[in-house]
């Protein structure tokens, strides 16, 4: 196998290694006018049966040898069997797209002002659900219920912003309409960060 690949490297240039280059178009063009030259010689020339015969023979040398040494540099270290992939391409993955949605959040955009509450709600219920030993099922049972949650939680901020009859994009915009009418979106759900951080 081939060492380390520069982690740079166009992977569709490490088709052929760096210190094994390929056969020139000089050195066809240099090999094609050599075989003409000796056929017109061999041809044209006024050369013995045995004189042609041991230029012919030297030529065949000239490209067995040449032949030879493309072999030996291809074969001498093989190519890898797999392409490098390329080290610089970076894709951005789900923490960079949430970030952004919570940038466009802070900017007062509201559909992502929902998608970072939404988010935070499932991750909080989630956690509630695990540390309760509750199935997910009566987990949204209490959600649909305040005093449930209010029980659980004994928070109005938190029991506000958890609770969901139905879950639709409506009900879920309404915490954050609710949210901006009592000040900023932002503060508000610093406090309920804080409070989800706060229980148990």
């Amino acid at each position: 196998m081939r060492r380390g690949v520069p982690a740079t490297m166009d992977p569709s240039m490490s088709t052929r290694p760096e210190h094994m280059p390929g056969v020139t178009m000089m050195g066809v063009v240099v090999l094609m006018a050599f075989a003409v030259f000796l056929g017109f010689s061999l041809y044209y020339a006024q050369f013995s049966g045995t004189v042609r015969w041991m230029l012919g023979v030297a030529a065949l040398a000239v490209l067995a040898v040449f032949a030879w040494n493309q072999i030996v540099r291809r074969t001498a270290e093989p190519l890898p069997l797999v392409t490098p992939s390329a080290m610089d391409s970076v894709h951005a993955g789900e923490l960079e797209s949430f970030a952004a949605a919570v940038r466009r959040a802070s900017r007062g955009l509201p559909y992502s002002e929902v998608l970072v509450a939404s988010r935070a709600r499932s991750a909080f219920v989630e956690h509630a659900r695990l540390a309760l030993g509750i199935d997910p099922e009566g987990m949204r049972a209490v959600q649909r219920s305040p005093a449930a949650l209010r029980r659980i939680f004994a928070d109005d901020s938190l029991v506000d912003f958890l609770h969901l009859e139905v879950g639709d994009l409506e009900e879920r915009y309404g915490w954050v309409r609710r949210a901006k009418e009592r000040g900023s979106f932002p503060k508000e759900f610093r406090l309920v960060l804080d409070k989800m951080e706060a229980w148990r």
